[in-house]
């Protein structure tokens, strides 16, 4: 993998930007693919790096194996050539980007990589302190497929940064266009999802103003079957059903207490909380943050959607199963999503 880097700082001789208590976001990576859908994250990147005092670094991968095809490329000499070329193109291009109206007065680096994308990407996330990616679902049909597929399942999974993905019908508003934003947190129970708290209380103070700032947190009771609950109860005289959702509802509003009182307070982000039952985890969660039936196009009861990949019991499974795809695959809402590392 071969890389190339270069850094720029835009500066006006002065600056008003607000630094946070505790920077959460320091540096964000904004991976681009060469079209102008994939660019339309870019006033969002800004628009953060510019409440935390942040830097952003683009980078293009170029995977010449991908564009090219490997039997056209056996020749270790021609693969050179072609890459030194690729190489020149992405630098050209970035160098474009970087004049964008967005970027201006931000400390910017441009980076070109060359590599399996989202192998490349990992490592690159891994390698250098980059604390958040953003990206769009959506670019060249390549780009697509990365974002929709095996790649971005790889990103989301393995990525121990967080990752917000934007959308093109329901986009994350910022700034004066977020008048009353609200995040929903899906969590599980289990510290392992709790780790996407932080960054989405961050990321909901980054966007709208104090007292329109709202991070819901979501937990999912699975509903039992009948007889089960009622064999439950002749045995051990204990309603099952209502006692895991007593648990979820004590776990829920202890943990936004807590948030009220510290983070989300300095931040001016007002923390609620509620509890779904559901048979289905991926169903009732969609359901609970678009509605029952979204019409294209009006608004959604939520901006965003976000969780951790990694956890106890439901949310264990969405990193690998049909869950995860589901809610990655069809939920219309901005997702931000980490997978933390597990402990030792």
């Amino acid at each position: 993998m071969s890389r190339v880097a270069y850094n720029y700082f835009w500066q006006d001789g002065h600056s008003n930007i607000p630094k946070a208590r505790i920077p959460m976001f320091r540096r964000i990576l904004v991976p681009l693919d060469g079209s102008p859908r994939a660019e339309q994250v870019l006033p969002l990147a800004a628009h953060i790096a510019r409440t935390y005092n942040s830097t952003i670094v683009l980078t293009r991968i170029v995977d010449i194996f991908e564009t090219i095809g490997a039997s056209t490329i056996q020749a270790a000499t021609l693969t050179n050539e072609i890459r030194e070329i690729q190489e020149k193109e992405a630098q050209q291009y970035l160098q474009r980007v970087l004049s964008d109206k967005a970027l201006e007065q931000l400390e910017t680096s441009i980076e070109i990589h060359s590599g399996d994308v989202a192998t490349t990407l990992l490592e690159l996330i891994k390698r250098q302190p980059i604390d958040l990616v953003v990206m769009t679902s959506h670019g060249y049909t390549g780009y697509k497929q990365w974002m929709l597929g095996s790649v971005a399942q790889k990103m989301v999974h393995d990525s121990p940064t967080p990752v917000l993905i934007q959308r093109d019908n329901y986009p994350l508003p910022f700034g004066t266009a977020a008048r009353d934003l609200k995040i929903c947190v899906a969590l599980d129970g289990s510290a392992l999802a709790e780790t996407i708290l932080a960054p989405a209380l961050y990321l909901a103070a980054a966007c709208a103003e104090p007292r329109h700032r709202e991070v819901h947190l979501l937990r999912i009771v699975k509903t039992l079957e009948a007889d089960r609950v009622e064999a439950f109860l002749k045995i051990h005289k204990l309603n099952l059903q209502q006692f895991l959702y007593d648990e979820a509802s004590n776990y829920l509003k202890e943990i936004s207490e807590r948030l009220n009182k510290d983070t989300a307070t300095q931040l001016g982000v007002n923390v609620t909380w509620s509890v779904s039952l559901g048979r289905d985890i991926a169903q009732t969660i969609i359901r609970e943050v678009e509605g029952e039936t979204p019409v294209q196009h009006t608004p959604l009861p939520y901006n965003l959607l976000a969780l951790a990949t990694h956890g106890r019991s439901g949310i264990a499974r969405w990193a690998v199963g049909s869950v995860a795809d589901r809610i990655f695959h069809h939920s219309k809402l901005p997702l931000l999503v980490i997978h933390p590392p597990k402990a030792g």
